[in-house]
Parts: structure tokens; C-alpha cells; sequence
């Protein structure tokens, strides 16, 4: 039909933007408005369009977040300005030594603070140009990160672009820098490993070192299986931060439709910033990420700049970290757990210690392979680490004194303990024959 090549344009765009709106509703809001099967018909019927029309691909559609091929190498960049880290404080005195060096630094009895929850995975720069994602770079020495753009992509809350009229109503000009954490949800670091442990790979120790690892991949599909997710807390322009108060700057990047933590809190006094870390500390455990601890800023942007830096870190802001979800209990026995896979995984089962507000009577010890680098033996007295979701695990051997060594060596069975049949050997771990699953 005549005139049907020029109406292609105007509905791969709406096609688009219908696409965006519901991977906000999904992935940013967590509040979909269509089925997973509908929204996938959308993408499919999108693809299709762009199959036939390649040239009005555009590099910020839905289709375009894994595409091209692997990275080759490594590519260095250097940063607007240095992403510094924070000095950390362990207690509520030296929580307090910090605010009152801001009151004497300032000479201000009055100081408004934004309390944040300290996300444990690693910082991200994105670099938007004209409303449109062209870069993406990891902290590293902070002076020059790697350029990890393809990866990062594939993140669904990383926006590819946002609409120049969405900017302006934020207050946000069309070219800009949003600083964030990038981290591996709980639910999604439990599967990988799940997956990796069923073939027999070696296992991630915890979610931050699995996101470090994915998202330099030099293959960016890998990293879009692994559904990482971004909370951003900064934004720059011209490497400088552009609004008058960070609360201001939150609240601003929530509007362009980045997902911003809703968990944070703009306190009067350092009173109500105890009341949030004490607070936190107790509700760490429901939510669906790791946090380490709650990051404490000075709200005004003119106070931050009086404030300025020490030689490596901002004197406006402080990281409040609480104490590792570890406890010191004995290994009294190594029981064999055979999973739907038929892998054979040895489990610790431990006297009863209580970590993080949770009664632990057993660990996961992976494989012999672990058992071997941390010399485990029944008896020891091991150090015990949990995380949310993340089953229990032994960390180390205890060896003092007060702690002495077990004596009894664990060994693999020959046959499982269910139904007595000879276990097969692999590189790193036992399983049953698939004939017998």
C-alpha cells in the first residue's frame, strides 16, 4: 500500500515507548500491568517489525540491550570527576564524632541529613548524552574505571533513553551523569549459583563478587541472564553535582524514571539518623538484596562543597557499617545431601549458634573441593556466614586455644545414602548416574 513504509517509523516508536512503559511497571516499580506472556508478545511483535525494517533500528530500543559481539579486551576511561569511597564508623560514638566535625567544620548548629541503605555491590557510572545511555564505567582506582557500556545495557533499570519532555519535567538537562550501586538481588544470586553448582563450576562466595564478575563478561548476554539490577544516588553534570540538595537530586532521578531506593530518609538531626540505622539493622533480613550498613550525607549541596574532601574520601558523608552476619559455633557431624540434579553436596551440621536474629543448625560446605581448601574436619570450630536468602556457609576454621581442631576427617561415600547407589566422580563433584535420577 501506498504510504505504509512512511507510518513504520511512528510505530516501531510507539510499539517502543508501549514497551518501556511496562519494563518501568515491571522491573523499576515492580507493579506490572500485563502478563509476562503479553508483555513478550509486545518484544516479539517488535522484533519482527525491526527484522523487517532494519533500517530504522534505533540504538536505545528495547530490542538493542544485548546485541553485537563479545568485547575483545578491556577499555579504560576516565571519570568527570573521582568516585571516591566513604570512611566508614563501626558505633554510635564514632557516628557521633563525624557529625560533630561537620557542625565545627561548618559552624552550623543545624544540619539536614539523608540517610541511605549502604547497597553491597559496586559503583557504576552512566553517561547520558542528549537523553541517550553512551557509556557505562565501573569505579575502578577511581581516577579511571573500565568501560563495561555493553554489559550494563542489558541491566532493565539502567534506562537506554528518557524522553526529553520526561527530563524536563525532573529538572534534569539532557546531558548528565548518574552515579549508582549495581548489585545481584538475592533471589537472582541463589539460582546462578544453583546452576553453576549443577555443572559442576566453581561457586560465587556472594552476591558483590558475582556482580563484579558478571558485568565484566566479555560476553554481555551472559550478564543479561543474570538480571542484575541498579539503584542510583548521584547525579553530575559537567562532573559537578547539579541539584541544590542530594534529597532533591533523589527525588529528581525517581521522576526521570531511574529506580532509587525508596528506603531512605531526610532526618532533621542525627537523632532521627540513629532512629533509621537502628531501624535497618533489624529489617536487613527482609529485604530482597545485601546491605552492609546505612550511608549518612550531608543534605545540602553548598554545605557538601564548604565540607569538601580529605585525600580520599567526602568529609559530608560517612558510611555507617554494621557488624558481619557471622557467629563461631563446632561442626559435630558432615551429613550428604543429595539434590534434584543428583549431585552430592556435604552439609555441616553445626551446635545451634544464632546469627542475625536466625537460629543456624546447618551450613553448606559446596563440595570436597571446599572441604579441602578449608581443611575442614568434624569437630573444628568454624566461622559461620549468612545472607538473606543465601544458605549458610562455612567461612573458615577456627584454630586457638580456645578453639581446638577436630580430629575426624570427612570422606565421600561410594554409594548415596538414599538408594545405595555408586556415586560417580567428576572433576569437582559426586553425583548419581543420570540412569538412576
Amino acid at each position: 500500500m501506498p504510504g505504509t513504509t512512511k507510518d513504520i517509523p511512528s510505530k516501531l516508536e510507539a510499539l517502543r515507548e508501549q514497551i518501556r512503559h511496562h519494563e518501568y511497571r515491571y522491573f523499576v516499580l515492580d507493579s506490572p500491568e500485563i502478563s509476562d506472556f503479553d508483555f513478550d508478545k509486545l518484544v516479539e511483535q517488535l522484533k519482527k517489525l525491526e527484522t523487517e525494517h532494519p533500517e530504522f533500528i534505533t540504538p536505545d530500543s528495547p530490542t538493542q540491550r544485548v546485541g553485537g559481539k563479545p568485547r575483545e579486551g578491556v577499555v579504560k576511561t576516565a571519570h568527570s570527576s573521582p568516585m571516591l569511597s566513604l570512611d566508614n564508623t563501626y558505633n554510635e560514638e564514632e557516628l557521633r564524632g563525624w557529625e560533630r566535625r561537620v557542625h565545627e567544620l561548618s559552624g552550623r548548629k543545624e544540619v539536614d541529613y539523608v540517610c541511605e541503605l549502604k547497597l553491597d555491590g559496586m559503583s557504576l557510572a552512566l553517561i547520558y548524552e542528549d537523553g541517550r545511555l553512551v557509556r557505562g564505567l565501573t569505579r575502578g582506582d577511581g581516577t579511571i574505571g573500565e568501560d563495561v557500556t555493553l554489559n550494563i545495557r542489558t541491566v532493565r533499570t539502567i534506562p537506554l533513553s528518557i524522553p526529553k519532555e520526561k527530563l524536563k519535567k525532573a529538572g534534569i538537562p539532557a546531558d548528565f551523569e548518574v552515579r549508582g550501586e549495581l548489585l545481584m538481588p538475592l533471589a537472582a544470586f541463589k539460582k546462578m549459583n544453583e546452576e553453576r553448582e549443577a555443572k559442576g563450576l566453581s561457586l560465587f562466595a556472594n552476591p558483590r563478587n558475582a556482580t563484579a564478575g558478571t558485568v565484566r563478561q566479555l560476553d554481555a548476554s551472559i550478564t543479561a541472564r543474570r538480571r542484575l539490577d541498579f539503584f542510583p544516588y548521584m547525579m553530575l553534570r559537567n562532573g559537578r553535582t547539579y541539584f541544590d540538595r542530594h534529597s532533591r537530586t533523589l527525588d529528581a532521578l525517581s521522576d526521570a524514571g531511574f529506580k532509587v531506593n525508596q528506603s531512605r530518609k531526610l532526618a532533621k538531626n542525627m537523632e532521627e539518623v540513629w532512629v533509621f540505622i537502628q531501624q535497618w539493622e533489624g529489617k536487613r533480613e527482609s529485604l530482597p538484596y545485601e546491605i552492609d550498613g546505612i550511608v549518612v550525607k550531608v543534605d545540602r549541596t553548598s554545605l557538601q562543597n564548604e565540607l569538601g574532601f580529605t585525600g580520599k574520601a567526602p568529609r559530608w558523608a560517612i558510611a555507617y557499617k554494621y557488624a558481619a552476619r557471622a557467629g563461631v559455633t563446632q561442626i559435630e557431624g558432615i551429613r550428604v545431601q543429595v539434590g534434584r540434579t543428583g549431585k552430592l553436596t556435604p552439609v555441616a551440621e553445626l551446635a545451634p549458634v544464632a546469627i542475625g536474629g536466625t537460629t543456624v543448625r546447618n551450613a553448606t560446605l559446596h563440595n570436597m573441593d571446599e572441604i579441602e581448601r578449608l581443611g575442614v574436619k568434624i569437630g573444628d570450630w568454624v566461622q559461620v556466614e549468612r545472607g538473606g536468602d543465601v544458605i549458610p556457609k562455612v567461612a573458615k576454621v577456627i584454630e586457638d586455644q580456645a578453639h581446638p581442631r577436630g580430629t575426624k576427617i570427612f570422606h565421600m561415600p561410594e554409594t548415596c545414602p538414599i538408594c545405595e547407589t555408586k556415586i560417580v566422580k567428576t572433576n569437582r563433584s559426586c553425583i548419581l548416574p543420570p540412569a538412576t535420577l
